[in-house]
């Protein structure tokens, strides 16, 4: 029996499927899954990573972001210049130098569907990777860290929620969770404390078609210094 693991040419959507009656791009039918987890998304060559080139390396985001730069200042951009749905699982940051000053610390999620980059300027260009080892699926994302300015057009914003109520701390981390089911701790220990602070966020699942742009920003007024991040980025492209 011959086996042919890699995808076949992606579909567009349509209404004259037939048997089975719903069927997803790739001419898979719908059926309900034994299991959970996301290792079947990296055994097709779907899934991706993103991280800082250096461990240990922080990226500078913006100096003062504050609560009307959700729009405009983010600290991680993407734009989805490919012809697949790009559909972020999580994002992990590690505050590698705090900013200082700066009260209530938020982060805003936005989106949109330009057709086009929404980013102007600013912010390191980093190149995902395939978690698969031997994975030739290439990514249509591209991603950029650090004070990156932008403008969307016509911007919907999918989340938000506050981290700390203090200026942050060295080795502070925030871990981003799209479309996982809550009910955990939100944070090791009370976010107003100046003790290092572990904090999960949980964020409604999100899809960046072709064209479209996501902002994950973090902001925090009276900041008049910029903070450092390290950061761990996965995502599905399909």
């Amino acid at each position: 029996m011959a086996i042919k693991r890699a995808l076949p040419t992606r579909e567009a959507d349509s209404s004259t499927a037939v048997n089975p009656s719903r069927a997803g791009a790739y001419r898979e039918s719908y059926t309900l899954p034994l299991g959970g987890g996301d290792y079947m998304f990296a055994d097709e060559g779907s899934f991706f990573h993103a991280s800082n080139a250096t461990l240990a390396t922080g990226i500078a985001g913006h100096a003062a972001p504050v609560v009307a730069d959700g729009v405009t200042k983010a600290l991680l951009h993407l734009y989805n210049g490919g012809d697949k749905n790009i559909i972020p699982v999580y994002l992990f940051l590690e505050v590698t130098a705090a900013g200082s000053a700066g009260t209530l610390h938020y982060t805003t999620i936005y989106t949109d569907n330009a057709d086009a980059t929404a980013r102007a300027s600013g912010g390191t260009a980093i190149t995902p990777v395939n978690v698969k080892s031997d994975g030739s699926q290439t990514t249509g994302a591209v991603i950029y860290v650090g004070p990156v300015v932008t403008a969307m057009a016509t911007p919907y914003k999918v989340g938000q929620q506050i981290v700390r109520e203090v200026i942050p701390v060295v080795q502070d981390t925030i871990l981003m969770r799209f479309g996982s089911p809550s009910g955990h701790a939100r944070a090791g220990l009370t976010t107003a404390a100046t003790a290092t602070c572990h904090v999960v966020q949980d964020f409604a699942p999100i899809c960046i078609g072709p064209g479209g742009n996501l902002n994950i920003s973090q902001i925090r007024p009276s900041q008049s210094g910029a903070s450092s991040y390290q950061f761990s980025f996965g995502y599905i492209e399909r």
